[in-house]
């Protein structure tokens, strides 16, 4: 469970658009920024369907060792974040 204490987030690089561009530099700047965005989308509900999923596959013993560890109201915070 000290992995979802220890969450690190990467996220891609957001392309830059330059003050000075052409139509076509901003056209392809919009694009990987609307692909960008529904990238993020989809990996934030695969996160929370993964957590939900390894929460739910816990047995009450390892849920009580979760509830030991001095960080367990933040962790409980996330859980009711997820919808768990």
């Amino acid at each position: 469970m000290k992995f979802l204490l220890n969450e690190k987030l990467i996220k891609p690089k957001v392309p830059t658009l330059q003050d000075i561009h052409t139509a076509h530099e901003k056209r392809v700047w919009e694009y990987w920024i609307n692909e960008l965005m529904k990238t993020e989308k989809v990996l934030e509900g695969n996160l929370c369907s993964m957590f939900m999923l390894v929460m739910s596959l816990c047995d009450a013993d390892t849920k009580n060792q979760v509830k030991i560890i001095d960080k367990y109201p933040d962790l409980q915070k996330k859980m009711i974040q997820l919808g768990y």
